[in-house]
């Protein structure tokens, strides 16, 4: 089995997105990398030039949660990696989508036991959708302000902004979707056949959800709803912040053993960075690698 990891990185360490890389190729898997820093970006085409399972996002370098960006950059990684199959010959057999400072909990083995018990099914976690909760459209309906600056999720002041123009807004236009609007995790497994129909379907998350708050959330479990054939396994394998789940429309904070401990057969963590938590990155950053 061949992976294709498109990973999302927002910090400024080569010692840790390297590290972090070189765990996840180590067994022939390739990595597709949207790094935020201008200079770190440069610095890994540099180092990782005649590493052919490194690509380094150029069509969108970077992204920001909360904000369109992220998963138009998702897709645009799938994308690439699509391209890489064509151009240079490879064959993904799975596409797994993570965000910022996810690292896997499990080895390689483990993963892959998972995956061929899953085979040609994609995996993601739906938490609800509008047919059954009516406040996942009311939040579709306002438009957000403000999501591309980086201190959007941890502002007070441009949250309020954001509200207070929202309300303005929404007084005078409203938008309607007539699809199902389908909440989920901002984390995929994906089959190749949905990587290329999200690939595809690219213009429908960027028309459909621009201006939209937290769009990670809704942008592609919808598109795979509507778009896609492949079934889908609803298994929450993530583990989350202090507590262990996914929060909606709130940053992601540091893991903790605590809430790995009460999530023991979790594949994947976030967030883990050496600068936040550097107990859990020691314990967890090679873990990928070490043979089972």
């Amino acid at each position: 089995m061949k992976i294709a990891f498109c990973i999302h990185y927002m910090g400024t360490s080569y010692d840790e997105l390297s590290e972090n890389i070189d765990q996840l190729i180590e067994y022939g898997d390739e990595v597709f990398a949207m790094i935020n820093d201008d200079d770190l970006r440069d610095q890994m085409v540099i180092s990782y030039a005649d590493e052919p399972s490194v690509h380094v996002s150029q069509i969108q370098q970077k992204a920001l949660p909360a904000d369109l960006s992220l998963p138009r950059g998702q897709i645009i990684q799938l994308r690439n990696a699509l391209d890489a199959q064509i151009n240079e010959h490879k064959q993904y057999d799975r596409f797994i989508v993570m965000s910022d400072g996810m690292l896997p909990l499990c080895t390689r083995r483990q993963l892959v036991d998972y995956l061929d018990r899953h085979e040609g099914k994609d995996i993601y976690y739906v938490v609800n959708d509008s047919s059954k909760d009516s406040s996942i459209e009311q939040r579709f309906e306002n438009y957000a302000f403000f999501t591309n600056t980086i201190n959007f999720q941890t502002s007070k002041m441009i949250k309020g902004m954001n509200a207070m123009t929202s309300k303005i807004v929404h007084n005078f236009k409203q938008r309607k979707i007539d699809d199902i609007l389908v909440q989920s995790y901002p984390w995929f497994i994906l089959t190749p056949q949905s990587a290329k129909i999200l690939a595809d379907e690219f213009a429908y998350c960027s028309n459909t959800f621009k201006m939209c708050l937290y769009p990670e959330e809704l942008a592609i479990a919808t598109m795979l709803r509507k778009f896609s054939p492949v079934e889908h396994i609803n298994e929450d394998i993530w583990v989350c912040g202090p507590t262990g789940n996914y929060k909606s429309c709130e940053p992601i904070e540091p893991l903790t053993q605590e809430a790995i401990d009460q999530k023991p057969h979790a594949l994947f963590g976030t967030k883990i960075k050496s600068s936040e938590n550097l107990s859990i990155y020691q314990n967890y950053f090679d873990q990928y690698a070490k043979e089972s």
